[in-house]
């Protein structure tokens, strides 16, 4: 007999309301001129994309009459995570490019400054700068939402399926 709900159904829901927060927050982070690697901020939205994650593997294992395998968790979770890397993905790129395109440049500055203030030769410099102005376009911004977001994602279903993994006899 097969699963009584599909990953999709519970996926779908879960990944656009993911997607939604994360897109959410870069907004009110760039509206507010709210620094990016402020710790509180990063603490709430590891803390919020967990709760998301747990509810809809919680979601799926409630409407498959109970029961969770490990592979039904990492399904639900990497298909929640692929859905809102991608949406969050294409709105960091939009982001970078056309709302806050300034931010790779101060980015590129602080790096400048920084070696500067290191003393590193220029002839090195040159090459670090070069990297560095990859590492802030917005394509990179863009790549690091996605696998940012499938890297936790298989993490947490990971621990979440272990968690609350309950095998089907019937299947068994």
């Amino acid at each position: 007999m097969e699963n009584s709900t599909s990953v999709k159904s519970v996926a779908y829901p879960y990944g656009m309301v993911l997607a939604i927060y994360s897109i959410l927050v870069l907004v009110l982070i760039y509206a507010f001129n709210v620094a990016q690697d402020n710790w509180i901020v990063g603490v709430i939205n590891a803390l919020v994309s967990i709760a998301i994650f747990v509810l809809a593997i919680k979601k799926f294992k409630q409407n498959n009459n109970g029961f969770l395998s490990l592979k039904e968790a990492l399904k639900v979770g990497l298909a929640v995570a692929v859905i809102s890397g991608l949406i969050t993905a294409v709105y960091s790129f939009i982001h970078y490019s056309f709302v806050y395109p300034e931010y790779s440049e101060i980015m590129y500055d602080e790096a400048v400054l920084q070696m500067t203030e290191q003393g590193i030769p220029e002839s090195q410099q040159s090459q670090a700068l070069e990297m560095t102005k990859m590492f802030t376009s917005p394509w990179f911004f863009a790549t690091m939402a996605l696998v940012g977001s499938l890297f936790f994602g298989f993490i947490i279903s990971l621990i979440t399926g272990l968690i609350l993994k309950r095998e089907n006899p019937a299947h068994q």
